[in-house]
């Protein structure tokens, strides 16, 4: 067992995961030094995998595995097993985890913003044809490959959405980082901190106002998980990374317009209301992320950040359910057009027509969301999202309600695979997906009020695995038809006034895993035709009929019911009581 799992990840490469004569015999002593606990041969086995193949460095590998009289336990051994896996990383790899030494025990670290952090910090080589951040998460998968970082959540597509490190690899680039005044953790704990560190994070903030107060003048990177202190930014003029995320902060003082190096600065949900007139002065800013703040409109220097890559605005409004929060746009200073670096911008209010014209000259963009779109807008509009050839994910939302979005001449950018539409939709727009979208794989549509026959045109859509309607569709029945949405992962119902009746055809959604209905306060039954979701794992209400939830409680009240329910692990129901969401187990 020991050695067929050693095999399987020493050599992937190799049919049948066969180990090659020639080192056998090292592999095997290898594999006796690990005494059978599968934690050491899993990373041993996948360190050995990228080693060359010579015997010499398996037999140095070994010689190298010893133990001491006091690492006698399994876990000192798996401790040394991985500290080998961390010393043979690439130098690049090497920084990109002890990056993640600066977050907290457990935190699950965003996918995009780990690699943000890292392209500010230089840890990702350029490569011809790749953006830095395709790079950087290229890092992220190697560093999950080799089971040095954890994935915790990934989207529909199988894409890492968040990750943690391993408490025991924690403890162990913690420890690295600190000796190599790379990263300093600091967690309220009564020790010194270096004047050599190069990055901090603040875990707790008792206490760490006075030790900021001194000359850190080497510091590049300040995370601050629950500190509002900005006493820094006055003596630590060589930040690049300035990461503020949920601080407890009001604003943001004048100073920051100092810090010339600067590559990277969130404030994402905190409560700051205005950004810096001296803003315009980070001329090496690549990311500033405000989403869930309470700004409501930039500065006009933001137009001078002509390094800016990704700007993320959104002002926080309040929470709606559980998984939706409803939010709204920034207002933009006019010349937003001179940042032609630009590859994410959410979520920007629109003010006039030059504005969604000057859009076009943005060609480097790949996420793109915009707010206060006017009907008038609707053909400008179309024309500049023509000529954003790497746009992967599309956001619109109409000003007003009697605004429509007039988008059916819109030739859809390649790359396109994420598409959300708030607001009313041209009379026969969705006809014309089936042909020009087949790439799209999650859809979201809000306040469509959409009939039968447009609701049909998304069922061709071929390669969608996530769709989100809210107040999307007027019918009182849904069905989805035989064939239709086979690779459909996700389906969220929000809202859904008039539903009263879902049916699923045999051969329908065979790939879906999760349904989520909300607030459909008609659909009073379990949706006809359950019983042909084989692979879904999923079904959780929210504020949904007492008469549904009393219909599928302990797997279905009836044998019939529970025949048709019995092969769904979970069935939830979400409810507000006094203010707090209670869950109610339903299988």
């Amino acid at each position: 067992m020991a050695w067929a799992l050693f095999c399987k990840k020493a050599f992937p490469r190799e049919e049948g995961s066969v180990c090659p004569p020639a080192l056998e015999h090292w592999a095997r002593r290898i594999v006796d030094k690990c005494e059978g606990l599968p934690l050491a041969i899993v990373a041993i086995g996948i360190l050995l995998s990228y080693r060359d193949r010579a015997e010499s460095t398996w037999k140095s590998m070994h010689d190298g595995l010893t133990w001491s009289t006091t690492e006698h336990t399994g876990l000192h051994r798996v401790s040394r097993i991985l500290s080998l896996s961390i010393r043979h990383l690439p130098y690049h790899l090497r920084n990109c985890l002890l990056y993640c030494s600066l977050f907290p025990d457990g935190y699950l670290i965003g996918r995009n913003r780990l690699i943000r952090l890292w392209v500010a910090e230089g840890f990702v080589k350029e490569r011809r044809e790749r953006s830095m951040e395709e790079v950087a998460e290229d890092y992220l998968n190697q560093l999950v490959g080799r089971c040095l970082l954890q994935v915790t959540h990934r989207n529909e597509s199988g894409r890492v959405r968040f990750c943690r490190v391993h408490d025991l690899i924690r403890e162990l680039i913690v420890a690295r980082s600190r000796e190599e005044h790379f990263a300093e953790a600091y967690d309220g704990e009564p020790e010194d901190l270096s004047d050599r560190i190069r990055r901090l994070s603040l875990l707790q903030g008792a206490g760490a106002d006075e030790r900021l107060s001194e000359k850190m003048p080497l510091l590049r990177s300040f995370l601050a998980f629950s500190s509002s202190s900005t006493s820094l930014l006055s003596k630590c003029r060589l930040i690049r990374v300035l990461d503020l995320y949920t601080a407890p902060l009001e604003s943001l003082p004048d100073e920051i317009g100092h810090l010339f190096d600067l590559r990277y600065l969130s404030i994402r949900r905190t409560n700051v209301r205005h950004l810096p007139k001296t803003l315009g002065s980070l001329q090496k800013l690549e990311t500033l992320d405000a989403v869930y703040t309470h700004i409501e409109e930039l500065p006009s220097g933001v137009t001078r950040l002509e390094s800016l890559r990704h700007l993320m605005v959104k002002k926080f409004h309040r929470q709606t359910s559980r998984y939706t929060v409803l939010s709204g746009g920034v207002v933009v200073p006019g010349g937003m057009d001179k940042l032609r670096g630009l590859q994410t911008m959410k979520a920007v209010v629109v003010g006039d027509e030059t504005t969604v014209r000057h859009l076009r000259r943005l060609t480097q963009m790949k996420s793109l969301d915009i707010r206060g779109v006017r009907t008038i807008h609707s053909k400008l509009l179309s024309a500049s999202i023509s000529k954003m050839d790497r746009l992967v994910r599309l956001v619109v939302m109409a000003r007003h309600k009697d605004d429509t979005l007039l988008l059916g001449n819109l030739t859809p950018p390649p790359r396109l695979r994420k598409l959300s539409l708030y607001g009313n939709l041209e009379k026969g727009m969705t006809s014309r997906w089936p042909d020009s979208l087949r790439a799209l794989t999650h859809l979201v549509l809000k306040m469509s009020r959409l009939k039968a026959d447009s609701l049909s045109s998304l069922m061709e859509l071929p390669n969608l695995v996530s769709l989100f309607l809210m107040q999307a569709y007027d019918g009182t029945e849904l069905c989805f038809r035989a064939g239709r949405l086979r690779k459909l992962k996700s389906l969220w119902l929000y809202d859904m006034i008039h539903l009263s009746r879902m049916e699923v055809e045999e051969n329908a959604l065979e790939s879906l895993r999760e349904l989520r209905l909300v607030r459909c306060g008609k659909l009073k039954t379990i949706p006809v035709g359950i019983e042909y979701l084989g692979r879904l794992q999923k079904l959780e209400l929210e504020s949904m009929p007492i008469e549904l939830v009393e219909k599928l409680q302990g797997g279905g009240q009836t044998e019939d019911d529970r025949m048709r329910l019995q092969h769904i692990p979970v069935i939830e129901n979400w409810f507000q009581r006094d203010g707090c969401w209670m869950e109610e187990r339903l299988s």
